[in-house]
Order: C-alpha cells, then structure tokens, then sequence
C-alpha cells in the first residue's frame, strides 16, 4: 500500500514538472506564490478606447517594467519585442537606455559566467533572442553595437549547431515564438539584417547568416507565421529563398488570410504545431496580435526581394489593418489577444502592442486620423 502511495506522488510530481517546465523560457524566475497557475478562465479583452498613440507606449512602457522587475528576464511574449520597439516608438524616451541596459546586463552575467544558467534562464532561446532584440535596439538606435551585444552575438555563433539553426531551442507548444526550430533564424537574419544598414557586418556574422538562410532553404515553413517571418528576413537575406517567386507568394498569401474587417486571426497565421490545451482550435475572428504582426511585415516589404519590385497592392490591405488597429485599443492602451496556448496569462497582448505601435508609426497614422 506504501508503495503504491509512494508511487502515485512521484508520478503525480513528475506530471507536475512536466507543466512548469512547458512555460515561456523564464518562468522559472516567478516568485513561487505566483508559480500556481489559475482556474482556466474565459478571455476578456476589455472594452475599447478611442486611439491614443501615447496610451500604447505608456501602457507598454508599464508593462516592460512590471516584468523587469518581477520576473528579470527577457521574453519574446512580453518586453523582448517591447525593447526592439522602443527606438521607433519613443527614440527620445529614457525607456530606450533603461530597457537595453537590463537586457545588457541580464546577458552579460551569463556570458561572463558570474551566473550559471538554470532552468530557462540562461537557456539557449533566451539568450539568443535577447541577443536578436538588443541587435535590433542598437541597429533602431543608430548607434554602432554595443560591445555587450558583440559579445553577446559572438556567444550565439558559439551556440549555432551545424544544422544551421539551435537545435535546442524550446519547443514546448508555446507558439508563435516557441513552437519550432525556426523561429530563431528569422529573428537573427532580420536583426542582422537591421543592423547591416548601419553597420557593416563581420565577416562571422556574414558566414553564420548564410548558414541559417541555408537551414530556412531545405525546411520548409510550417505555418503561415513562419512565412512572414522568412518573408520579412528575405528583405535583407534572399539567399533564403528557394526561387525568385517564393516572397511574392508568400506575401500574396498573408494578403489573402486578411478578414474582410480588416483584421487578421491567430488560426490563419498557426500552424500544426499551435495547439491549445484541450485540443481546442486557434481563434478565427481577427485579434490584435495576427493583425498587427501581418501589417507590420507587410509594410516592410513593400518592395520585395529579389525583384526589387514595389508591391504597391498591399497598400490597401495595410491602410485596412491600420484602421482595424486603431478600432481596437483596449482601454488602459494595450492591444490584447489571447493566448494561442492557454487561457490564463495572455501575455502575448505585450507583443501585440509592440507590433501594433511599430505599424502605427511606420504606416504614418497622421493619414488615417
């Protein structure tokens, strides 16, 4: 009887480590009162607001703090793309400096050893895509790199297994940032890609660049997130391109997955690796964080690669999600969405705002008011 008790609470903690360690990479860091997760609860975007530019960046200039300081790590789901944002949004702002020196000094006591990695801390998405973000913050920022980020990115070749991607980035089901192994690519050769209109490039990050254009070649993209994200990176690296035609249909697709109100749903941009717990399917009316990604890569590749060839028919289709976005501001400033995962935390509403304030500026809102 003993044993089998015994049992049943050794099976019952492994099931339970299995759940924690499935999070976003530095959940680990959680204060343990707030490691419990909640009741599942219906999602709530909140009332809307009418626009206001300056709610957006304050509410996720909030946002970025509150994780700073409670959970003192970098997430794609919630300050990571917040720090990429930052120089575009409010380049005057003192969050520019605040947010890159914490994520400077999060990499830096790894890189240096002063502290081992555990848990997701430390671990090899959560390093590299800081590393991408802080690229991007100095390439945003005019500024030659940061000595901390050459260091930094240094460190991520060091990572870079010879498949042409780190393999061991966290695959959990967490999507659309932690679901597979190309996510991390596409990040890096845009960020790169950034920072070569500032600066030249080394010649190591020029040969590892290749190598991950050379992986994005012979894997094809599992969903139509992964599309956009290779679209957005074949601006700068059309080396990952399979044929000439490939950008024009991908864009051709992401143009043709907007609804007719303007918007676009997590369910057209998933793939079969985002799967909601319970088996649920991913949402199929439009949502802040689909809409503001799709305009936004949309508006950078307004000329697409290797052509060169204005793409001057996603005008339209830009202006309608720039207005769906302005529609949809939840009050307090944020663009929420719901989890593709869970209903809980929905923390990837940060990543919508970031997305959704980056394509208000780059789509010069002043024409739409």
């Amino acid at each position: 009887m003993l044993r089998i008790d015994l049992i049943t609470i050794l099976s019952s903690l492994l099931l339970s480590s299995i759940g924690f360690f499935a999070q976003p990479w530095c959940m680990d860091q959680v204060p343990e009162v707030e490691q419990t997760e909640p009741e599942k609860m219906k999602f709530d975007p909140g009332p809307v607001q009418e626009y206001s530019f300056s709610d957006g960046v304050n509410a996720l200039v909030a946002a970025k703090q509150d994780w700073r300081e409670k959970r003192k790590c970098v997430s794609c789901h919630t300050n990571g793309w917040g720090l990429a944002a930052q120089p575009v949004i409010a380049p005057n702002s003192e969050e520019v400096s605040v947010g890159r020196e914490f994520a400077q000094d999060y990499l830096k006591k790894y890189l240096d050893g002063k502290v081992k990695p555990s848990g997701q801390h430390g671990s090899t998405e959560g390093m590299i895509a800081t590393t991408a973000f802080l690229v991007m913050s100095d390439a945003r920022s005019g500024e030659k790199m940061h000595k901390v980020t050459r260091q930094a990115l240094g460190h991520a070749w060091e990572r870079l297994d010879e498949s042409g991607t780190w393999e061991d980035w966290l695959q959990c089901n967490w999507p659309p940032f932690e679901s597979d192994a190309e996510f991390g690519p596409t990040l890096m050769l845009v960020a790169l890609g950034e920072l070569n209109e500032v600066s030249r490039l080394k010649k190591s990050d020029q040969r590892n660049a290749l190598k991950l254009c050379a992986y994005l070649k012979i894997n094809p993209p599992l969903s139509l997130h992964a599309k956009a994200m290779r679209l957005w990176a074949a601006r700068y690296w059309p080396d990952l391109l399979r044929d000439e035609n490939e950008a024009s249909h991908w864009r051709v697709e992401l143009l043709n997955a907007q609804d007719a109100d303007g918007g676009w749903s997590m369910a057209t941009l998933a793939g079969p690796a985002w799967k909601r717990d319970g088996g649920e399917e991913q949402t199929k009316t439009s949502e802040a964080y689909p809409t503001a990604f799709a305009t936004y890569v949309l508006l950078q590749v307004r000329v697409v690669p290797p052509s060169g060839k204005a793409s001057g028919d996603s005008r339209e289709a830009i202006n309608k999600g720039l207005l769906w976005l302005k529609k949809n501001q939840r009050k307090g400033g944020e663009w929420s969405t719901r989890s593709p995962r869970r209903d809980r935390q929905h923390y990837i509403g940060r990543a919508a705002t970031s997305f959704a304030l980056m394509a208000l500026v780059e789509g010069d809102e002043d024409k739409l008011k």
